[in-house]
């Protein structure tokens, strides 16, 4: 299994901490390292006058999301459950699916059409059905949908009038998984023959409103307000950076061959350092409208220097000094085809080799591994 670990650096000056120099950048003394190993730790210099707080790291699951789920667990509903295939993680929700287990669940991956065409509809499949099982999901079907392209929007109607079976049908996932852009192209493709109207319903015991659309006269599609993912970097940036880091058109891999000590910025939002010895050819799967570039320099010295020219696109206006940046080391210890992932921007996709990157994010910004989604790298 890959191991993610944290790179310790001070949270005052965003120094990387070390403890066998007092002389040089960083020094901390190990007593203090020893004493508090999961703590927030602060160089010897900044430690006198300043104390800080991290992010939080685990996504907050909203009180009344659980209140609902709780609700309709006794009714044995249909889940249909809404994933976005181009941000995976950031819409299969490890609490949420533990609340779900049990129950009957058709699964809609959706933005099908972000993804490049000539990856073929089996492949991606056979890439849910993986992460299901890992999950320990047992689905009763899925389908791979898109908003923008009309793709199978039928299908998935179908497929809930078929699976439902005389049932309440909830439509649940995260804020940023189409959830609601699905519910409107559904309401298009969608016939009233029953003699109730599709309205807008709050939720028991909660302040929460989705539409309420019948299937028959007694049973209905529900639609639950998507959670919020605070560890997406879609929560961390301003309006018009998430506008640019959200792809609305197919993306396409670009291929930057990495070498040691060699970074490559995705914009000013995060860069990715090799720092073991082979070198490493990466895929960047991420919007069209982030740059991405390759520097000869090590992580720390190209964030600073695009912090200070702000000479690549998107750049957060909230991020001005190193320091408010994590840093994160990812030994790969597996083989095959890899992912790593950062949540809410995209990813890189790379043949494992028992590599060492280390990763520069905002701080609280979700950094992930996994099996590769697409399998470019032979």
């Amino acid at each position: 299994m890959a191991e993610l670990n944290k790179v310790a650096r001070c949270y005052r000056c965003g120094a990387i901490l070390q403890t066998t120099d007092p002389n040089k950048e960083g020094y901390i003394s190990p007593e203090i390292v020893d004493k508090y190993p999961e703590g927030l730790l602060l160089c010897n210099d900044c430690y006198k006058n300043e104390r800080f707080n991290t992010s939080p790291k685990e996504p907050n699951f909203e009180e009344s999301y659980q209140i609902i789920l709780n609700q309709i667990r006794e009714e044995k509903p249909l889940i249909a459950y809404v994933i976005d295939l181009f941000s995976f993680e950031g819409s299969f929700i490890s609490k949420l699916n533990e609340m779900i287990e049990g129950l009957d669940v058709l699964v809609i991956a959706n933005k099908r059409d972000l993804l490049p065409k000539d990856i073929d509809d089996k492949s991606l499949l056979e890439y849910v059905a993986h992460r299901l099982r890992v999950a320990k999901l047992a689905v009763k079907d899925v389908v791979l949908t898109s908003t923008n392209t009309n793709y199978n929007i039928d299908l998935m109607y179908q497929k809930i009038k078929e699976l439902s079976s005389n049932r309440n049908v909830y439509f649940i996932g995260a804020s940023v998984s189409g959830k609601s852009s699905l519910i409107t192209e559904l309401l298009k493709h969608y016939e009233n023959r029953t003699n109730k109207p599709v309205t807008i319903a709050t939720f028991k015991n909660t302040d929460l409103r989705g539409y309420k659309i019948p299937l028959t006269n007694k049973t209905f599609i529900y639609e639950i307000p998507g959670t919020d993912i605070h560890n997406s970097m879609l929560s961390k940036v301003e309006r018009i950076v998430q506008n640019q880091i959200s792809p609305k058109k197919t993306v396409k891999p670009r291929k930057i061959t990495l070498h040691t000590n060699g970074s490559i910025a995705l914009g000013g939002l995060c860069i990715i350092q090799l720092i073991s010895k082979a070198k490493t050819d990466v895929f960047v799967y991420a919007s069209n409208l982030v740059e991405v570039k390759y520097k000869h320099l090590t992580g720390e010295k190209f964030l600073q220097s695009i912090l200070q020219k702000k000479n690549v696109k998107p750049c957060s206006a909230r991020y001005t000094q190193i320091n408010e940046y994590d840093a994160y080391d990812l030994q790969i210890t597996e083989e095959g085809s890899r992912d790593i992932g950062i949540l809410g921007l995209g990813w890189f996709n790379f043949k494992a080799n028992n590599q060492t990157f280390r990763i520069f994010v905002p701080k609280g910004v979700y950094v992930y591994t996994s099996r590769a989604k697409i399998n470019y790298v032979k």
